[in-house]
């Protein structure tokens, strides 16, 4: 074992594989950890109890013999102490099923084997600043939701829906319509996760602060599942922008049960509304910079045009001009002088045609301009 000159604790490894147990623990020890080892659930629940003080992050196999890695995580998170401890699954079985069972017994992560030195050192970084940021927040959560719902002026589900339709209407981002949300369900104590779905990015807001990396997995692969997904105690409903995570369902309250369900999809519809506004802002901003980068192109073909007809009409008005001064001086015969100006005036009429022209096109400028606006409905067009 290394020295803990870093206060990182110890991490427990469970495997019963002899050889990945010594791998796993030489990479973590490379890397500065102080690790402890166990082949069996039964030895890892033992050390669990001697240093459980001391661990910082259990790392478990799930296919072992006497006690596989979800009875394991399941005794330890049913331990005080356990709860808060990161506990990461390691195995070769990755579908949505068994990172389910993983994450319904209270796993915070799931690493599929064969795996590599920089994962776990990487999964291990999240999860231990998680957990530190998360029990920072702890109190002030507490006394947030504590406050908040003390403020609370309707009783019924029903008045709670409407007063989140009123507040959700003015939130100005995603965080605040969330933390709207989560006042509403932890009046129904209720634990919620909102995963939003915006072009750019996913983002996770949980009501008791960072969610694990798994939770996010398994809230992004229930997506396929339809409007409602039930699992155990949770639900996931799903929405084209967005998933709530309802984590403690009364399964043992069918009526109540029930009642909750109708009332989550009506702050769901609050919710979908609310965003498709944020997300349509942003969009929309977008548009507008499109169709101002048109406009101010068409203002340039329009002022050289401008520019272009002033010329030329003063260039034809210049050329008869002269031309009758010269014929003054040439003594043509009349009908020589008639000749010459129908010319002239043939040529005036050809150019007058080409700028009449010249101005239709600058109309159809503005009626490509005008379709684009149609197109961006929403962006504002002069």
């Amino acid at each position: 074992m290394n020295a803990d000159t870093d206060n990182r604790g110890i991490i427990l490894i469970v495997d019963d594989d002899p050889t990945l147990l010594e791998l796993h623990a030489i990479f973590l020890e490379n890397a500065g950890y102080e690790t402890i080892t166990a082949e069996t659930g039964q030895q890892a629940l033992a050390l669990f109890d001697t240093h459980q003080d001391k661990i910082s992050n259990i790392l478990s196999d799930v296919l072992m013999p006497d006690m596989d890695g979800y009875d394991l995580c399941k005794k330890i998170k049913s331990t005080e102490k356990g709860k808060v401890i990161p506990f990461i699954f390691v195995s070769a079985l990755s579908s949505l099923d068994e990172q389910l069972k993983g994450y319904e017994v209270g796993g915070d992560d799931y690493i599929t084997k064969p795996i590599q030195p920089e994962i776990i050192y990487k999964k291990l970084s999240v999860l231990v600043n998680i957990t530190k940021s998360n029990q920072d927040l702890k109190s002030e959560l507490q006394e947030s939701f504590k406050t908040t719902m003390q403020a609370m002026t309707y009783s019924s589900d029903l008045g709670q829906i409407l007063e989140f339709y009123k507040t959700s209407l003015s939130s100005p981002n995603y965080k605040e319509l969330a933390t709207n949300l989560f006042r509403v369900t932890d009046s129904y104590a209720l634990s919620c996760t909102l995963q939003i779905h915006t072009p750019d990015k996913i983002i996770n807001i949980g009501d008791k602060g960072e969610i694990s990396p798994l939770e996010s997995n398994v809230i992004e692969l229930a997506r396929k599942k339809g409007r409602f997904f039930d699992f155990g105690a949770r639900t996931v409903i799903n929405y084209d922008d967005f998933t709530l995570l309802v984590k403690n369902m009364p399964l043992d309250n069918k009526e109540r049960y029930g009642e909750l369900k109708d009332s989550l999809g009506s702050l769901c519809n609050a919710i979908e509304s609310r965003l498709q506004v944020l997300l349509y802002d942003s969009k929309s901003k977008q548009k507008e910079e499109i169709l101002a980068t048109v406009q101010k192109a068409i203002d340039n073909v329009e002022e050289l045009f401008q520019e272009i007809q002033k010329e030329s009409t003063a260039a034809i008005e210049n050329m008869k001009k002269e031309l009758d001064e010269a014929l003054m001086r040439l003594s043509l015969l009349e009908y020589q002088e008639e000749n010459i100006l129908s010319i002239a005036q043939k040529c005036l009429d050809n150019t007058n045609g080409i700028l009449d022209k010249g101005n239709h096109l600058s109309d159809k400028l503005k009626e490509i301009y005008h379709r684009l606006g149609t197109l961006f409905s929403g962006a504002k067009v002069s």
